[in-house]
């Protein structure tokens, strides 16, 4: 006979209070702890995502492997209707085949630097001067024509750097987690009635952007250079300048862009301004991969009973910049994802709804695997329960955000209660962006990503050379795998399905 606990929480509503009760099982809580916690396949699963697989850049080689190994271990569990899904054309793919540089001038030292994705190669080793460029009106082009052949683009003005006072805690304090008066904005600028004037803006800044890379190219610069987002010679290499353009052809022929670390950009740039000549020598070379322009999420299914048709899905971004290895950013998420699947299959647990998990590409250029899945699975979408989402770094889970749907409140809570001894202690109240949850929420499906501990994750991780396979912390992704893994199951079982936000009334005027 299974241990049941019937929770029963009051919430307020405009018209009366509603009881909200949910049949948390601690029988099935504690098997899944037992098999997560004791017996975790996540440490090998880690180690062969980011060791061997390697960096998952959207397109690449890497990303191929990891669809056809997350595929190939879900088909050893014994899941159903395990696909490598086509989503639609993402453009030619990109890999970082070599790099090297020198400073020259004023003294010999070696670039600390990366090709950044999608930017071209140079025809061998080039040298040329350093050049500062900073256009803020197209009008300004004219002063630089005829002047910048086999130069290096120096387009970043320099900002203020400081050592790290105060550093972020690695763990969430609880008086933070338990604050109702903070909330977090959905990411992507402001809404209400600035947001015209934002995309306009954002509009004019991309026109000017684009004329002016043009422009370079068609002044045969040698390079254009980035510094680093992070200090402390930490390079964080992502999508070189014009990347959507450059991938959506197969005949673009992009200038060479790097990155080189803050540090070094700096001293550079100083040399540059007083009017001391620099000079770069610089031979990088990449691949270019146009066999297959469609792009690929994994998906996979534990079937369920007697409510099969409906669905209860988990996933996470399988991609990832190439930098490091991915292992935070999302590797940690994916085998999460994976872990808490394979917990369920193995413990012969019997959900009533279906459990789908789907680990998606082209999450790193704009949530585009998700966004894709949601578009193209349109009709389906009344069916599916709930989405859960795990891709915030390495920290174990410390609750999960009600994605402003209050009706989801008090269901969260009860059904995380098994694990407050495990540090999960809060549903937070706002929104939380910037991944795979908002193409479903956008589309009206209720889609949550899970609170994590920071760890290092916005300090050292995230999209840098350091986000490696040393950074993970395994029993924190062991005691998230074990929260995912009790979150579906229960959402597969509730007698109702989760509920939805109110419709945005209609605003403007005709």
């Amino acid at each position: 006979m299974k241990a049941l606990v019937v929770v029963a929480l009051a919430i307020a509503s405009p018209l009366a209070a509603q009881v909200v009760q949910e049949r948390v099982d601690m029988t099935v809580a504690q098997r899944i702890r037992d098999e997560g916690l004791n017996r975790s396949q996540l440490p090998q699963l880690a180690d062969t995502l980011t060791n061997v697989i390697g960096p998952r850049l959207t397109g690449s080689t890497g990303m191929k492997k990891a669809n056809e190994w997350t595929a190939a271990e879900f088909r050893a569990w014994g899941l159903a209707n395990v696909a490598v899904e086509p989503w639609g054309r993402f453009g030619r793919g990109w890999e970082r085949v070599s790099f090297s540089g020198r400073v020259l001038d004023p003294w010999i030292q070696p670039l600390q630097g990366s090709p950044l994705a999608w930017s071209g190669s140079t025809k061998g080793p080039v040298t040329g001067p350093a050049m500062i460029v900073v256009i803020t009106d197209s009008t300004q082009l004219d002063q630089y024509k005829g002047k910048l052949k086999g130069a290096f683009i120096l387009q970043d003005t320099m900002r203020a750097v400081t050592p790290e006072f105060d550093p972020a805690p690695l763990r969430t304090p609880l008086d933070r987690l338990l604050d109702t008066t903070r909330q977090q904005q959905q990411q992507g600028g402001p809404g209400g009635p600035n947001a015209a004037d934002f995309r306009a803006r954002q509009q004019a800044r991309a026109a000017l952007s684009r004329k002016v890379y043009d422009f370079l190219r068609a002044e045969r610069a040698a390079a254009v250079v980035q510094f680093a987002s992070r200090q402390y010679a930490l390079l964080s290499p992502q999508g070189g300048p014009q990347s959507s353009v450059v991938r959506d052809t197969l005949t673009y022929d992009p200038l060479p862009a790097i990155q080189i670390s803050q540090e070094q950009y700096f001293e550079i740039y100083r040399n540059v301004s007083r009017g001391m000549p620099v000079r770069i020598e610089l031979n990088v070379q990449n691949k270019w991969l146009t066999e297959d322009q469609q792009a690929y999420n994994t998906v996979a299914e534990l079937p369920g009973g007697d409510l099969k048709d409906q669905v209860v899905m988990l996933g996470a971004h399988l991609d990832s910049w190439f930098g490091g290895t991915g292992a935070t950013d999302n590797g940690a998420g994916s085998v999460v994802m994976m872990e808490a699947l394979r917990i369920l299959k193995t413990l012969g647990l019997q959900p009533r709804r279906t459990i789908r998990i789907a680990l998606w590409s082209g999450e790193e250029q704009g949530l585009l695997g998700s966004a894709a899945y949601v578009k193209n699975h349109a009709a389906d979408l009344a069916k599916i329960s709930a989405y859960v989402n795990v891709d915030n770094g390495t920290g174990k889970i410390r609750g999960i955000w009600n994605q402003s749907n209050e009706a989801v409140v008090p269901i969260f809570e009860q059904i995380l209660s098994p694990f407050r001894d495990l540090g999960v202690v809060a549903v937070r109240h706002g929104n939380t962006g910037g991944t795979d949850h908002l193409s479903f929420d956008r589309a009206g499906v209720p889609g949550f990503n899970f609170i994590q501990d920071p760890i290092e994750y916005g300090s050292r991780t995230h999209h840098t050379d350091a986000d490696t396979y040393e950074r993970l912390l395994l029993d924190d992704l062991k005691q998230a795998a074990v929260v995912v893994a009790y979150t579906v199951y229960h959402l597969a079982n509730r007698d109702e399905m989760m509920p939805r936000k109110p419709a945005t009334p209609a605003t403007g005027t005709n």
